[in-house]
């Protein structure tokens, strides 16, 4: 006996067989993706061994206090400016920040620069450098990474 179907009826039928298929595809996939994690975590509880520490990521309830930002010079005509180098990766001076420094000496002769090279790397504090800068009543810093 032959079955005669239209053309339609077929392509619906194809239809559903490529979804049972991708059904049935997803289900193994997720069965056999989640055996190892479910061993994982299992050794995990069994021993210390195989647990880590993270930090959460999330914003805390307490955010830090506001510092307003230090007023604008009116001018830079006799003032003193730290040209202060990050140091980025230990690089020592950057061409940059050097070439801003001759700049300042070529269109502003009466602005006192004053390069500073910050110990550590880029994301290090340098307590020193800070004291210094307040010490000698710098009027201004420009802090900048270049490379």
């Amino acid at each position: 006996m032959e079955l005669t179907v239209s053309v339609p009826e077929r392509e619906v039928a194809m239809k559903r067989m490529q979804l049972l298929f991708m059904c049935l595809l997803s289900v193994v996939i997720l069965v056999f993706t989640g055996i190892t994690p479910v061993r994982a975590q299992r050794n995990a509880a069994s021993g210390r061994d195989g647990l880590i520490t993270v930090l959460n990521p999330a914003v805390p309830d307490k955010l830090a206090a506001r510092v307003p930002l230090t007023p604008r010079l009116n001018t830079l005509e006799g003032k003193t400016i730290y040209l202060v180098d990050t140091n980025y990766e230990g690089m020592g001076r950057t061409p940059v920040l050097e070439e801003m420094e001759a700049w300042f000496a070529r269109n502003m002769p009466r602005v006192k620069i004053l390069f500073k090279l910050k110990s550590g790397n880029y994301a290090a504090d340098d307590p020193a450098l800070w004291k210094e800068i307040a010490a000698n009543k710098g009027d201004g810093m420009i802090i900048g990474v270049a490379g």
